[in-house]
This record gives C-alpha cells, sequence and structure tokens, in this order.
C-alpha cells in the first residue's frame, strides 16, 4: 500500500504541473494566515474603523417658532416643502466632471423657472463687468477663503490689492472652468463651486452637512431631477420646512425674513463660538426674525447614519429628535395694521391724483412748497426711472414690436445726443453752463455726475474756494473748460485712463478723458433714462406707447378692450394712467413720486403695546424668504421709493407743529405761563431778526395756551421760547432757551429711542435759535415711533411708556415669558407734571380737530368718538412737498388708542389727519361689514391739498 502512494508521489513529482502546485500551495497557506490576521487576531479592531469610516452624523433641524399676532393669528409660520441639497461626490473624478454636472443641474433648475441661492459675493454690473458685492472686512474675509488663507493677517499685498476681474480669474483657473461657457454661466457655476470648496473644513468633522440650493421645488423639477439622477451625483431631493408670511406685505416690515445664512455671518457666528449653524441653515435675516433668532430656532436634533462606499445611507445608528423654536406674540393687531397700511396707501394715492395734471407745468415749484403740481409727463417717465417698465427688455430677443419700435427711437436719439456733446465738449469749445438748453444742461450734469460715481473725478480733492470752480458751480464757465482745468489742478483720477508711464500734453489727457467718458454713458442706465426722459417731454415717446408697454411687460394685465382703447385714441393716455392710479393697479410706490411714502403707528397708552406700526411702501417677503427671488431682491433695490427703509423708525424727521404739544409742557413748567396766561398774537415777533412770522397773516388775538395749540399760533410760541431764554437782567441769551428745552426733552423721555425692538434712528434735539425751535424748527428731528411715544404720554397724563412689540415668547408646552411686572414698571416713568398742565395741553389738541377754528373736523364729524390731536406741517425746501404730521388720540375722555400718521412730502397736515380720520373710524366700527366697507370705498379727495394746514 505504502509502495503505491509513494509511486504515485514519484510520478507526481516528476509531472510539470509539480513546482506549479507547489506554488499555489504555498500561496494558499500565505492567504490563510493573512485572514486569520485579519478576522481573528486584528478583527475587532478593522470592525471599529470600518464603523467610523461610514458613520455620518446628520443635522435635523428644528422647527422655527411661529410668530403670532396679539390674538393668536399666525403671521410667520411653517410649510413642507422639497429642497435641493448638494455635496462633493466621490463619483466625479476632477473638475470637469464637476463643473459639468453643476451646469447641467443649473439649466435643470433654472430651466423650470426655480431659483437658485447664489450665496457669492461677486456680481456682473450692468456693462458686464464683474464686480464685489461686499467691502471692508467682508472682501478680506472673502478672499481668505478664495485663497486657502488662515485668517486675514495671512493675506498677501497682492491679495488684498486684487480686484475684482484678479479675484474672478483666479477662481476660473481654480476651478478649471473651461471657456466654453458663457459669463453667465461661468459666474454660476464658479458660485456653486466656491460655496463647495470652503464648505470642505466641514469633513474634518463627523457631522454631514449638503448645501441648500433651492427651496420650495415644484413637482415637475422634482421629477426632472430624478429622471437624470444618474448625471447628477451628489444632488439630493430633501423634505424640510419653509418659512410662510400671512399677508405678506402689511407685516414685512416688522417680522422682516430667514434666508439661508451667508458664509460671512457663518464665520462671524463661529468666531465667536457660536457652532449651531451650518451652510444650509435658515437664519433670520431682518425684523423679528433676526431679533429673536435664537428663541424662534429651537435646538437641532441629529441622526447618525451609516453608509456605504458609494455614499448611500444603509441604516439609522442612533437619533436625537430636535427641539421646536418659542413661539413669539406680538402686541401687533394684525387686522388693525393691515387696515392702516390699506387707509395710507389710498391716501397717498388721493394726493397724487390732485397734484398730477396734464401739464408740463410743475405749479409753485421753486417758489412755494404750498402748490407743487406733477406734470403728466414725470409719470409716464416713472414708470421707466422706477424700473416699473424694464428699458432692458426694450432689445431683448423676446421683444414685443412696440418694445423694439421704442428702442429703435432711443438708439437714433442716443447717437444724436452724444454727437452733440461731442461737438460740445470740444476742446478748442467755450460756452458758459448758463448757456445751455434745460436737455443739455441735464446731460451735462449726468456726465459729471456719472465721472463723479466711477471715481475718475476726485471730488474730495476739490478746492471749494477755487475761482474756477465757483465759476462752474454758477453755471458762468462749461464743463468742458472746467475738466480742462481739473486735468491741470489733478483733480482727474488718470490711472482710469489708462495712460500709462507715457506723456501727454493736456489736451492729448482731455481727449482721452472724453474718449473714456462716452463710452461710459453708452452702458450708463441713468444716462440711458435722461435720454427717454427728453423723448417723453419731446413727444418723440408719447404717454400712449409707455401705457401700452405696461401691458406688453405684463405690469398690467392683458386686456383687449383697454389696448384697443389707447390705441384708436378713445381713451387719452392722462385719463388711463389717471384711472389705473385711482384703481391702484400702479401705486405709489412704483411711481416713487412725492409723496410715495409714509408711517402709521398705533398704541395703547396705559401699556405702551404697539398695536400697529405701519411704514409704507413695503415688500413681499416670502420672495425673500428661504431662497431669495434675485431678480426681485435686485428690483426692490433698485426701486427709488425706497421699500427696505423702515420709515416708521428709521426716518428721521422735522415734527413741525406737533412739536408745540411739548413746547406748551417746557413753557408752564418753566413758568413762563400758566393755563390761564394771555398772549395777544401780533403776527410779527420782532423781538429777534431776522424776525419770524406767524403762519397765518391775519392775527389769532389775544389766547391762552389751549387756544394756542388749537390755532397752532407760532407768535404764542415764538414769546415763550423768548422769555424763557433771558437771563437775570432780562437779556436775551439764546442759549439759556435752548438748555431749558434740551433738559425737559431729556427728562421727558424725547432724546432717547421708543424702545421697540427693531432697528431705529436716534432723535436729534435742537441747538440753536430756541425762538424758532419752540414750533418745531431748529434741529428738531424724530421717528415717527419716537413721536407716537410722545403723544402716548400725553394721552395717559404723563406716564412715559418703552413701546413694544412684544407680548411673551412661549414654549410648545403652554410655558411663557412674559415681560416682568418690575420691567413694566422701571420702563414706565411718571413725569413730573402736574395734571392741569397735560389738561391745557389735551384741551388744545381737543380744539386743533373739533374747535371753531378748526381745518380738519370736516374729517372727524361722523366718527362715534371724539378724537383730539395736533397737526404739523414742516417745510424742507420750496422745491419739494411739506411733511404732513398728525398725532392724536381717542375717545378725547378716556384715551384707547393713539395715531400718529407721518407722510414726508405729504404736502399738508390735513392729509395725514385725513387718514388718521379713516382708522378710527375703522378701529371703532362696530361689526365686520362696517370694517370691510371703510376698506373698500373709493378713493377719497385728498384733504384740503391746496392750502397749508398747520
Amino acid at each position: 500500500m505504502l509502495e503505491v502512494i509513494f509511486d504515485e508521489i514519484k510520478r507526481i513529482a516528476k509531472s510539470r504541473l509539480f513546482p506549479i502546485m507547489i506554488l499555489f500551495g504555498i500561496l494558499f497557506v500565505i492567504l490563510l494566515q493573512r485572514m486569520f490576521v485579519l478576522q481573528v487576531v486584528n478583527g475587532e479592531k478593522y470592525k471599529e474603523t470600518t464603523e467610523i469610516d461610514t458613520k455620518k452624523t446628520i443635522d435635523l433641524k428644528a422647527p422655527r417658532g411661529i410668530i403670532y399676532d396679539r390674538n393668536g393669528v399666525a403671521l410667520a409660520y411653517n410649510e413642507l416643502s422639497y429642497v435641493l441639497q448638494i455635496e462633493d461626490s466621490n463619483e466625479l473624478k476632477n473638475d470637469e466632471e464637476k463643473n459639468e454636472m453643476i451646469y447641467n443641474l443649473i439649466h435643470y433648475v433654472e430651466g423650470l423657472n426655480t431659483t437658485i441661492n447664489y450665496d457669492f459675493p461677486m456680481k456682473y454690473d450692468g456693462k458686464g463687468r464683474i464686480q464685489f458685492t461686499v467691502e471692508g472686512n467682508s472682501l478680506k474675509r472673502f478672499k481668505v477663503n478664495a485663497y486657502s488663507r488662515k485668517n486675514m493677517d495671512d493675506l498677501t499685498d497682492e491679495i488684498e490689492k486684487a480686484d475684482a476681474k484678479e479675484v474672478f480669474d483666479y477662481l476660473i483657473k481654480q476651478f478649471k472652468i473651461s471657456e466654453t461657457y458663457s459669463a453667465d454661466d461661468t459666474l454660476k457655476i464658479m458660485s456653486i463651486r466656491y460655496i463647495l470648496y470652503i464648505n470642505r473644513y466641514n469633513k474634518k468633522r463627523d457631522d454631514y452637512i449638503p448645501i441648500t440650493l433651492a427651496a420650495n421645488l415644484s413637482e415637475k423639477l422634482i421629477a426632472t431631477l430624478k429622471e437624470n439622477r444618474a448625471e447628477l451625483p451628489g444632488v439630493e431631493i430633501v423634505e424640510e420646512t419653509k418659512r410662510v408670511y400671512k399677508d405678506s406685505q402689511y407685516y414685512a416690515s416688522i417680522l422682516g425674513y430667514t434666508g439661508t445664512i451667508s458664509q460671512e455671518v457663518l464665520q462671524e457666528k463661529e468666531a465667536d463660538g457660536d457652532t449651531y449653524y451650518s451652510f444650509s441653515d435658515q437664519i433670520g435675516k431682518s425684523g423679528m426674525e433676526e431679533k429673536y433668532e435664537e428663541e424662534l430656532r429651537g435646538v437641532k436634533g441629529s441622526q447618525t447614519v451609516s453608509k456605504n462606499s458609494a455614499g448611500n445611507v444603509t441604516g439609522i445608528l442612533k437619533t436625537v429628535q430636535p427641539k421646536p423654536g418659542k413661539d413669539l406674540y406680538l402686541t401687533i393687531d394684525s387686522e388693525l395694521q393691515k387696515a392702516s397700511y390699506i387707509l395710507l396707501e389710498k391716501e397717498l394715492t388721493a394726493v397724487l391724483l390732485e397734484r398730477i395734471w396734464n401739464s408740463k407745468s410743475y405749479g409753485s415749484k421753486g417758489k412755494s412748497s404750498d402748490d407743487i403740481m406733477i406734470p403728466i409727463y414725470d409719470v409716464y417717465f416713472a414708470l421707466l426711472d422706477n424700473n416699473v417698465i424694464d428699458i432692458d427688455h426694450f432689445n431683448a430677443e423676446d421683444a414685443t414690436e412696440l418694445e423694439k419700435s421704442v428702442y429703435s427711437k432711443y438708439v437714433t436719439e442716443q447717437k444724436r445726443v452724444i454727437g452733440s456733446l461731442k461737438s460740445k465738449m470740444a476742446y478748442q469749445n467755450h460756452f458758459t453752463g448758463n448757456s445751455l438748453s434745460s436737455s443739455m444742461s441735464s446731460y451735462m450734469e449726468q456726465i459729471y455726475q456719472s465721472l463723479k460715481k466711477e471715481g475718475v473725478l476726485l471730488t474730495k480733492e476739490f478746492d471749494k474756494e477755487d475761482e474756477t470752480y465757483k465759476k462752474y458751480v454758477d453755471g458762468k464757465t462749461g464743463l468742458n473748460s472746467f475738466l480742462v482745468y481739473a486735468l491741470e489742478k489733478n483733480w482727474i483720477n488718470l490711472s482710469s485712463l489708462s495712460v500709462g508711464d507715457n506723456y501727454f500734453n493736456t489736451e492729448e489727457l482731455y481727449e482721452k478723458l472724453l474718449d473714456y467718458t462716452f463710452k461710459l454713458l453708452k452702458n450708463d442706465s441713468d444716462f440711458s433714462k435722461l435720454i427717454y426722459y427728453n423723448m417723453i417731454n419731446s413727444f418723440q415717446l408719447s404717454g400712449r406707447d409707455v401705457c401700452l408697454l405696461l401691458f406688453d411687460q405684463g405690469v398690467l394685465k392683458k386686456n383687449e378692450t383697454s389696448i384697443s382703447s389707447l390705441k384708436n385714441g378713445t381713451v387719452s393716455a392722462y385719463s388711463f394712467i389717471r384711472d389705473k392710479i385711482k384703481k391702484l393697479e400702479i401705486t405709489p410706490a412704483q411711481l416713487a413720486l412725492e409723496p410715495c411714502s409714509g408711517s402709521v403707528i398705533i398704541t395703547d397708552p396705559d401699556t405702551g403695546d404697539t398695536l400697529a406700526c405701519v411704514t409704507y411702501p413695503s415688500y413681499d417677503n416670502n420672495r425673500l424668504a428661504n431662497t431669495v427671488d434675485s431678480k426681485y431682491f435686485s428690483l426692490l433695490q433698485s426701486y427709488k421709493s425706497k421699500p427696505f427703509l423702515n420709515r416708521a423708525s428709521k426716518q428721521l424727521i422735522a415734527p413741525g407743529s406737533t412739536f408745540k404739544t411739548f413746547s406748551s409742557i417746557v413753557a408752564l413748567k418753566e413758568g413762563v405761563i400758566t393755563p390761564e396766561t394771555r398772549i395777544t398774537d401780533r403776527v410779527i415777533f420782532t423781538s429777534i431778526h431776522p424776525s419770524p412770522s406767524c403762519w397765518s397773516k391775519y392775527t389769532h388775538g389775544s389766547i391762552n395756551v389751549s387756544d394756542a395749540i388749537g390755532v397752532s399760533c407760532n407768535y404764542f410760541y415764538y414769546t415763550c421760547g423768548f422769555n424763557m431764554s433771558k437771563d437775570s437782567h432780562g437779556e436775551f441769551v439764546p442759549n439759556i432757551g435752548l438748555k431749558k428745552i434740551q433738559k425737559y426733552a431729556k427728562e421727558f423721555g424725547l432724546t432717547d429711542k421708543s424702545g421697540l425692538e427693531m432697528s431705529e434712528d436716534a432723535p436729534a434735539i435742537s441747538n440753536r435759535d430756541p425762538v424758532r425751535s419752540m414750533i418745531g424748527q431748529g434741529d428738531n428731528l424724530f421717528a415717527p415711533v419716537q413721536l407716537a411715544r410722545w403723544v402716548t404720554t400725553i394721552a395717559n397724563n404723563g406716564t412715559s411708556h418703552q413701546l413694544t412689540l412684544i407680548d411673551k415668547v412661549a414654549d410648545k408646552n403652554g410655558k411663557s415669558k412674559k415681560k416682568a411686572k418690575e420691567k413694566e414698571e422701571q420702563d414706565a416713568k411718571k413725569l413730573d407734571v402736574s395734571d392741569s398742565y397735560w389738561s391745557a395741553v389735551k384741551l388744545g389738541m381737543n380744539k386743533v380737530v373739533n374747535g371753531p377754528h378748526s381745518s380738519i373736523d370736516q374729517y372727524f364729524k361722523g366718527l362715534d368718538v371724539t378724537v383730539a390731536g395736533k397737526t404739523g406741517t414742516s417745510q424742507i425746501t420750496k422745491k419739494v412737498p411739506n411733511n404732513a404730521l398728525f398725532i392724536s388720540f381717542a375717545p378725547y375722555e378716556k384715551p384707547e388708542i393713539t395715531t400718529t400718521v407721518v407722510i414726508p412730502n405729504g404736502y399738508t397736515s390735513a392729509n395725514a389727519a385725513q387718514t388718521a380720520s379713516k382708522i378710527y373710524e375703522y378701529y371703532f366700527a362696530k361689526t365686520k361689514k362696517e370694517k370691510t366697507a371703510i376698506l373698500k370705498g373709493d378713493i377719497n379727495k385728498a384733504g384740503s391739498s391746496h392750502s397749508r394746514t398747520d
């Protein structure tokens, strides 16, 4: 048996396969040994390593707290939405593949009218040049990230000085973006690559932070993205909540909006030790959303998941549920806020309609501010100037025949104007500014402003006492002569002219300056608009065509009857525009003519609670929340009516005669008068020179302080201010009176902000001319909310409350945190003023509205309550309408609310008073039907717009 075995072994050993078998045997032994080491000896170790490599922690976002009004109406809440997220994918091996994927993604998304959030501090200007959108430290942070530096101190001089084009070109190379992409696509690809690039630092942590590119995805887009999933590695569709605002424009100035956190803010937060946020997080950007961010945002949860090598989730290992944000309850009555906004807009419309006329004349403009008129041609132009009609679309590929026709006329006129300007601006030509036609003068001024804006004119270097400069300002020399002189004085930035180190004489430099200027003008939107303005006023562009453009560009809904009537002349352009304004199809905000803005503040005098805080115009914060509608945002920024400005708290304005309520208390406290003291109005106050006059040419007779408020007698307050400024020898010393005014202003809270939980500009108390300061002139400036705080103090007989918009903050379990009683008492200060003084002032305010000499009583006669108030009309210059103000409270006997209305350039305080009367009518209406009827009522005639009401 053994012999047989040995023989077989000998046979196999002699086989040519034997060496191979030995080799395989050795390899098999090695393999067994290696498997033993991996699985038995080091098994646990490698198992742990594998688990670590495939574990990722995902943030679970907390539902944001809801914002309610005082009656529990939700004004800001959350809805489920699908969002588009992106992260770096291992499937994309190089920059070219990444850029191609992003390009495809952009065109899928934007092709279906969805906005991508490009959080990138560069953009193209109107001339197609790349520029930064940030400056200062924000720009430095951008460069730190772009050039992969550790911090700002690590930036080289070369990087710090790098302009937008240089940074742009650097990033093109960094991300290897092909020249085959268009300029717009290059910028878009760069924006997303940049965000992914700076997000790479998060890979050092264990969390998994994709970037949100778009929100509120449509079903069609979701389907498209799923169909093309294979070519979009790293792209995910995720269900999240989006922020929604009820009746957005009425509350936007209070609520603000949320949006994706910017890289700059994120870095600032992290530098401050706040690690809550990631690139995809929403954060309060303005208003209550920003002010109460920490309360509203909640606490994030987390989910630890396992992922395979392809990056797909294979299991959930651990979940920590997020905690919802706290809810915010405002003192605002949302219905009252909405009604006040509507009524204010209607009053602005009424004033505009009374001032617009079918003429080229501006009425009393320049001579008096009382009867300034608005030519209809300014209305036509306003639609272009305020970007309601998009002039850039006139030469677009999909432009209508009318748009193309208008653009053709514009190109012809542009060539003519530039030709005339070149001739006029020639080096050897001599002219004076005063000799120019109004249109040519306006073009010359635009050249000056454009060169100044571009930094070519170094205006800070100008010597304002220089004789040539003075002659130019006075119109005694022409712009060309001044520019030649500016070159000689080194007031021109030669680096803008690309002269290098070459030598040029003055004439040659001037020619280069002209070449630069005319190239600049061809792409200058302000210059283009000026050409359109002159085309309208010279009838090259008709009012009819402007009206038809509103239909072509979708500003107005298509109406074939109206279009036909305009075309055949059945309806004139003048009548058509007035009708659209009256119906609010074209609003004061869109026209941006004066007046186009205003504010209303309504308070509870017993608590300082703010029931309404309206600023007009406003905006749709739904289009800015979550993912910004960049086109809409840019449009809002371009509006000359400034919808982002919270006029209630940020627009300081001269108080006019509303200040006389404060001056009355000051005079009474100082003992220069008593409630019974009578002063005879002699119209012209001759005790100082130049001598100020009363607003009325006729005497108000012998009057006391209540009468003086009732008829708003300037002479009475001049006398008080003068007597209050005398020293112990009876000499008039202005500083004595000013110090007394400033002392009581501080004591009564008029030097402080109102207390509202929003950004607010500080008031200013006059530091000159105590006599005129007593009637609200001098340097007195207040935000409307500060006037509202003062009238709240009057209404409650001297308790100065800090105004508030916040009732309470409550968590989801119902636990709430109201203002502590001690805090309320601390905020409420009882002023040391006799009740008889308050009564005298309130009696005067009653006479303003209901007295025998009242000019506004007709607006309040139909009310079931007695209103007391004080009008104010503050003049700016004779070239613009006066400001209109009205502070008030009702009922007179026992005040429930105060109402402050301010209309910048509102002509006369009667317009502000009429707005307040409608608000009181609404507030005290007994049924919902009555309230609805008030809001739906026709636009009334403006309040005495052609006469001054002080």
